[in-house]
C-alpha cells in the first residue's frame, strides 16, 4: 500500500516540488487548500493527487502534466490552471491514462486544454475550459478512448477516436472527424453562434445519442460523409437546429431542419464551421494555424450573422450607454460611407473612455462595440484584445515600451481594451505606468484609423489617469458612462442567468428576494454581485438535491433561496428569539441585556415604518461598550452581530476585531489607509475596536491616532447603515476618547456599560466552564471561588479572564491528581480536596 504525502504548511508537510520528487507508484499526494506553482511542468508516469479543500477551487495547481511510459495520472477535487504556460494543461501520450473526478482544467493558451494521442481519458464531474475560442478544451487522435460523465466542457474534438458521453454539456462545438465514434445518453449542446457548428461529423465518423438538448435560439450543425442518428431532441419553436449534410451522409434528428448540400462546407446561411483543433504537445513552438479549416482551406468570413448592435440593445439597463454607442456608431458609419464615395471624411477618433463601477457591463459592451465596428466595416478586423497593467508594464528600464508596443501590434485593426487603466497611474519617482501611457499615446497618433483603444475603470480614479498625459483627454473624446444597475435590473439579469442554465424558479419570489438582498448589501458590484449570488444559490440547490434523491434537479425551490439568506422570515424570527435567550443566559450584565432587548424592539418598530423614512432619518447603531476587561464585551458583540443580521439591519453576521496596531501607521498617510481598510473589511457586519481609547494617547507625538479618529468620523457618516462600529474600552478612558473630537458623540449614539462581575458571578462563570466537560461539587466550587476572588485587590480583579484562568488551572490540577489515581472509577470527577486547595493559589 502506498504512502500519503501531504503538501501544505506545518510540521511533517512538504512543498509541491518536494512531493513530486518523493512520490512513487502507489503513493497519493494530498494537497491542502492553497496555490501551488511549477511553471516548467512535469513528465509523470504514475501519480495520484487529491485536493483536501471543500471544493476544487480551494486547491489550485499552476502547472502542466505530460503522462508518459504507459503511466496513469489520477486527479481529484482540485483545479489545474495553465494560463501562464505554453502547451496543454494535460497531455496524455500513447498507452497512458488520465483519470479525473471533480477537477477544473483551464487555460487560455493556443493549445487544447486536455490532449490525448493514443491514450485514455476518463472524466467525471469535471469542468474543462479553454478561453481561446479557436482552440479545443478536449482534443484526441490516434485511436484514443474517452469516457466523459457529468462534465461541463467548452468544446471537444475527436479524430480516429472513440468517445462516450454521459449527462455532459458542451458549450461551443463537438467535432467528430476521421472515422471516430461518439455515443451519448443525454447531451447538452448550448452554442447558438451561427459562426460555429454546434456539432460537426466528418470523414467517415458516427454520432449516436439517446437525447440531444440544444439551447434556446437557432443552432447549426454539419454532417459530411458520416452518420448522425439522435433518437430524441428538444427541438421546438424556440429551440431550432439546422443540419447541413452531403448526399452520402445519414442524418436522423427529430424536429431538425436538414438541408442537403453537395459541398456541405458551411451552414445554410454561409457561416463557417469552427476551425480545426490545434495539435497536442510535445511541439509547443509549432501549433497548427488557427485560421484554417479541417481540410486546410482558409476559413471564409461570415456572410450573415446576428447584428452585435441588436445584442447590445437586448442587454438589461445601460440606457445611457446604448444611446451613446448608437450615436458613436452612426458617426463612424457616416464617416466610412463618405470616404467610400471619395468625399472627405468627418474627423473622428475611435478611442474611448468607459467609466463606471465593477459589473456594469464595460467588458461585454467593449466586445460588442468591436464586433459592430467590424460588421459595419469601420475596422478591418474582428480582433479584440483585453489587457491590464501587468500586460503592459515591465519592471526594468525600457522594458515597458517594448511590452506595450507588442500588445498594441497584436490589437492592430481591431479593439484594444485596457481594463482598470487607472492602475497605470502611480505616484513616486519610478513610474513605469507613465512609460506605457506615453507609448500608447504615440501609437494612437500613428495608427489613428487602424485601432480603437478603450480605457476602462472606476470614474473617479480614471481622472488621475487622464491627467497623466495631456494627450489622453484630446485623443479619447468618446466617453461612455456606465451607471449602476438598479436592484430590479440586477434581479432581471439574475433570472436570465438562471434560465440560461436551464433551471426553473418562481420568478416573482426570486425577484423580490434579490431586490431586497441587493438593496441591503454594501457590495453593489452590479453584474458581479448577481453572478456570485446565483453561484451560491446553485451550490445550495446542489447540496439539497443530493440530500433528497427524489427531488427534481432542475428546479430552484423557495426554500433554497431562503437557505442561502439564512432562512425565511419565521426562521430568522426564531433565530432572534434564540439569540436573545443566549444573551439572557450569560452571567450578570443585566443592564446590558435590558439595553439590547430595547434596541431589538426599536429595530422592529423602525422596520415597520421603514418605507416612510428618508435614508438620513434611519437610525445608525454605532455604539460604545464601556467597562473593565473580561466583562463579556466581545461575546456580546458577536451576539449583537447575529441579531442585527437576522433582524435585517446588516447583510452579514461577521465581527472584525481590531486594535490600535491594526489602525495606526508609521508614516504620514498610512493611518488613514489602514483605518479605511479596516472599515472596508467590516462593511456589512460589525467592526469591534478594542481599547479604542488608545487611539488618542497623549504621547502620540505625530498625532497619527487623531488621523484614525478623523477617518472614523468621515466613514461613520458615509456608511451610516452599512456597518456597525463598536468602540470598546475602560469606562473613564472611553469618555476621553469620545471627547477627542466633537463629531464622535453625535455619530456614536449608544453607550452600553458593562459592570464588573461580583465574586458570586465570577464563581458561576467558573462553574459553567468546568461543568461543560467535567463533574464537580458545584456548591463547594462556587463558595471557594467567590471567597478566593473577594480576596484579590480590586485593581487586579480581571472578571471573566480571571475565571477562565482559574478554570484552566483547576483542570490542570485535576489531571495531576489523576496521575497518582489511575484506578479511579470516574476520571471526570474533580475531588473536593483539589477544589479546596485552590484557595492557596496565586492567580
Amino acid at each position: 500500500m502506498g504512502r500519503s504525502i501531504t503538501v501544505g504548511r506545518g510540521f511533517g508537510k512538504h512543498t509541491f516540488a518536494e512531493a513530486m520528487d518523493m512520490t512513487r507508484a502507489g503513493d497519493t499526494i494530498l494537497l491542502e487548500p492553497g496555490h501551488y506553482s511549477e511553471p516548467r511542468g512535469y513528465r509523470v508516469a504514475n501519480v495520484r493527487m487529491r485536493g483536501l479543500g471543500e471544493q476544487p477551487s480551494d486547491v489550485v495547481l499552476e502547472t502542466r502534466f505530460q503522462v508518459v511510459e504507459s503511466g496513469t495520472l489520477n486527479l481529484e477535487n482540485l483545479t489545474m490552471d495553465s494560463h501562464a504556460m505554453t502547451g496543454n494543461t494535460c497531455y496524455i501520450t500513447a498507452q497512458c491514462t488520465l483519470i479525473a473526478r471533480g477537477v477544473i482544467f483551464e487555460t487560455s493558451q493556443a493549445w487544447p486544454t486536455l490532449a490525448v494521442t493514443g491514450g485514455t481519458i476518463g472524466l467525471t464531474a469535471c469542468t474543462v475550459l479553454q478561453s481561446d475560442p479557436q482552440q479545443n478544451a478536449v482534443y484526441s487522435d490516434k485511436t484514443s478512448t474517452l469516457i466523459i460523465s457529468q462534465c461541463d466542457i467548452d468544446d471537444i474534438s475527436v479524430a480516429k477516436s472513440k468517445l462516450t458521453l454521459q449527462m455532459t454539456q458542451v458549450r461551443r462545438c463537438l467535432m467528430i472527424i476521421d472515422n471516430s465514434e461518439v455515443d451519448a445518453d443525454t447531451l447538452y449542446l448550448v452554442n447558438t453562434n451561427p459562426r460555429i457548428f454546434t456539432f460537426a461529423v466528418r470523414t467517415g465518423s458516427v454520432f449516436r445519442a439517446d437525447k440531444l438538448v440544444v439551447a434556446e435560439g437557432h443552432a447549426n450543425a454539419e454532417v459530411k460523409d458520416s452518420s448522425a442518428v439522435l433518437k430524441a431532441a428538444n427541438v421546438d419553436a424556440t429551440h431550432l437546429i439546422t443540419i447541413s449534410q452531403d448526399e452520402g451522409s445519414t442524418v436522423q434528428v427529430p424536429g431538425a431542419i436538414v438541408q442537403v448540400d453537395k459541398k456541405a462546407t458551411s451552414t445554410t446561411d454561409g457561416a463557417p464551421a469552427k476551425p480545426a483543433p490545434s495539435k497536442a504537445d510535445p511541439q509547443p513552438d509549432a501549433p497548427e494555424a488557427k485560421d484554417k479549416t479541417q481540410d486546410g482551406t482558409q476559413t471564409p468570413l461570415k456572410t450573415r450573422m446576428p447584428a452585435a448592435l441588436t445584442q447590445l440593445d437586448a442587454m438589461i439597463g445601460l440606457t445611457q450607454v446604448k444611446t451613446e454607442v448608437h450615436q458613436f456608431i452612426q458617426l463612424a458609419v457616416f464617416n466610412r460611407r463618405r470616404i467610400e464615395k471619395g468625399l472627405p471624411g468627418v474627423t473622428q477618433s475611435l478611442h474611448s473612455l468607459f467609466l463606471g463601477n465593477p459589473g456594469t457591463g464595460k467588458t461585454t459592451v467593449a466586445r460588442l462595440v468591436g464586433k459592430i465596428m467590424f460588421q459595419e466595416r469601420v475596422l478591418p478586423k474582428d480582433n479584440y484584445v483585453e489587457v491590464g497593467r501587468a500586460d503592459l508594464v515591465a519592471e526594468n528600464i525600457g522594458g515597458t515600451a517594448l511590452k506595450t508596443k507588442a500588445v498594441l501590434d497584436s490589437a492592430l485593426g481591431g479593439v484594444l481594451f485596457i481594463d482598470e487603466a487607472y492602475t497605470l497611474y502611480q505616484q513616486g519617482s519610478t513610474n513605469w505606468g507613465q512609460e506605457a501611457v506615453d507609448t500608447i499615446m504615440q501609437y494612437m497618433e500613428d495608427h489613428r484609423n487602424e485601432l480603437m483603444i478603450i480605457f476602462a475603470g472606476y470614474t473617479q480614479p480614471m481622472q488621475d489617469f487622464i491627467n497623466m498625459n495631456p494627450g489622453i483627454r484630446s485623443r479619447t473624446p468618446n466617453v461612455f458612462h456606465f451607471t449602476d444597475y438598479t436592484p430590479a435590473e440586477v434581479a432581471t439579469i439574475g433570472l436570465k442567468q438562471i434560465a440560461g442554465k436551464e433551471f426553473k424558479v418562481d420568478p416573482d419570489y426570486y425577484r423580490a428576494t434579490v431586490v431586497k438582498a441587493y438593496a441591503a448589501d454594501v457590495d453593489h458590484s452590479n453584474g458581479r454581485w448577481i453572478r456570485n449570488f446565483n453561484d451560491k444559490l446553485l451550490r445550495v440547490v446542489a447540496n439539497n438535491v443530493m440530500a433528497d434523491p427524489k427531488r427534481d434537479d432542475s428546479t430552484i425551490l423557495k426554500t433554497d433561496i431562503d437557505d442561502l439568506l439564512g432562512g425565511d422570515a419565521q426562521a430568522k424570527a426564531d433565530t432572534v428569539t434564540a439569540l436573545l435567550k443566549q444573551l439572557d443566559d450569560l452571567v450578570g450584565q443585566q443592564t446590558v441585556k435590558n439595553a439590547i432587548h430595547d434596541l431589538v424592539d426599536q429595530v422592529r418598530v423602525t422596520q415597520k415604518v421603514g418605507d416612510k423614512l428618508d435614508d438620513n432619518d434611519k437610525p445608525t447603531y454605532h455604539m460604545v461598550f464601556a467597562g473593565d476587561p473580561g466583562t463579556g464585551k466581545t461575546t456580546v458583540a458577536r451576539i449583537l452581530a447575529k441579531l442585527f443580521y437576522n433582524l435585517g439591519v446588516l447583510p452579514k453576521d461577521t465581527v472584525i476585531e481590531v486594535a490600535r496596531p491594526q489602525l495606526i501607521g508609521r508614516y504620514i498617510g498610512e493611518t488613514e489607509e489602514k483605518t479605511s481598510k479596516a472599515i472596508r473589511d467590516a462593511l456589512g457586519g460589525v467592526l469591534f475596536v478594542d481599547e479604542a481609547y488608545q487611539l488618542v494617547t497623549e504621547n502620540d507625538n505625530q498625532d497619527f491616532g487623531q488621523k484614525a479618529v478623523e477617518t472614523f468620523i468621515t466613514e461613520l457618516e458615509n456608511h451610516r447603515q452599512d456597518f456597525v462600529a463598536i468602540f470598546a474600552g475602560y469606562t473613564q478612558p472611553m469618555q476621553h476618547f469620545l471627547d477627542a473630537n466633537p463629531g464622535l458623540r453625535s455619530r456614536v449614539p449608544y453607550t452600553l456599560e458593562f459592570q464588573p462581575y461580583t465574586p458570586d458571578e465570577v464563581a458561576e462563570i467558573v462553574n459553567r466552564l468546568i461543568t461543560r466537560h467535567l463533574h464537580v461539587n458545584s456548591a463547594l466550587l462556587k463558595k471557594v471561588v467567590a471567597a478566593h476572588y473577594q480576596q484579590i485587590p480590586a485593581k487586579e480583579q480581571a472578571n471573566g479572564r480571571w475565571a477562565r484562568t482559574f478554570a484552566e488551572k483547576l483542570v490542570q490540577q485535576h489531571k495531576l491528581w489523576l496521575v497518582d489515581h489511575l484506578d479511579t472509577d470516574d476520571v471526570k470527577q474533580i475531588q473536593d480536596g483539589t477544589v479546596v486547595a485552590s484557595l492557596s493559589w496565586d492567580i
